[in-house]
């Protein structure tokens, strides 16, 4: 009876190290973006949702190491990262990347706080912008890049919102932040809605994943468009974007 046991723990122990052996293990470089992907959180954000799910059918066994947009920008290109969030209408690279299609189309809005009387994006050059390290504004480019616009930078839209909260500056002081995400903290924060107000949108794009080059990261690409096509259509997409607030 032991060996038999024995045998049948063995034979287990075999089957479960097939099963994780025939995983192919990747890097999904993250960069706190709520509520697409939350930091410290029980739920951690629509695309992470949907790329566990994707990556249970496909056998891909994701990692999720924590990197600044621009570090995970150049990761990707080296091919250390598999796959990030990012969008085609706001890559400045200049490697081919292979794309998933649109999962969710992101509005980005002008914010200041709500004292502040005069914003004119026609006189951008006037006041002081907030922005994300390693961020880039397609809008705002031709301004930074003549020095006409001042520039600070920040690790998250909390931060930036909170310092437009705030008050500092606040005649001056603007952003541009993702809708969503603006939704999402003013629900958390109270103190967002109350002192921040939208002046506008500046620009509207598709989120999606951006893939590396590698074979490996090639074949995530494939696979990841391919069960996106049918999953986009179901009902529990919907939910999961009901659960976000979206």
């Amino acid at each position: 009876m032991l060996l038999l046991l024995l045998c049948c723990a063995l034979s287990f122990a075999g089957h479960a190290k097939t099963a994780e052996e025939s995983k192919t293990f990747i890097n999904f470089a993250v960069q706190y973006y709520p509520p697409f992907i939350i930091e410290h959180a029980q739920e951690q954000g629509v695309l992470i949702d949907i790329f566990e799910l994707f990556a249970a059918q496909y056998h891909y066994q994701p990692n999720y190491p924590v990197y600044p947009e621009k570090r995970s920008s150049v990761e990707i290109e080296r091919g250390n990262v598999d796959v990030r969030m990012e969008s085609e209408h706001w890559y400045r690279g200049t490697m081919q990347m292979c794309w998933s299609a649109p999962i969710y189309t992101i509005e980005d809005v002008f914010v200041t706080h709500k004292q502040a009387e005069h914003f004119d994006v026609n006189g951008l050059n006037e006041h002081l912008f907030l922005g994300r390290f390693g961020y880039t504004y397609p809008q705002l480019e031709p301004y930074f890049d003549s020095n006409l616009l001042q520039r600070k930078d920040y690790y998250s839209e909390f931060d930036i919102l909170s310092v437009l909260a705030g008050g500092s500056d606040k005649s001056l002081a603007f952003s541009i932040v993702g809708a969503p995400t603006l939704r999402w903290l003013q629900l958390k924060y109270p103190v967002l809605k109350s002192t921040i107000s939208v002046r506008g949108v500046s620009d509207v794009a598709p989120l999606q994943l951006q893939f590396g080059r590698t074979q490996r990261a090639k074949k995530l690409c494939d696979d990841f468009n391919h069960f996106y096509a049918d999953f986009k259509k179901t009902e529990q997409f919907k939910q999961i974007l009901l659960k976000y607030g979206l």
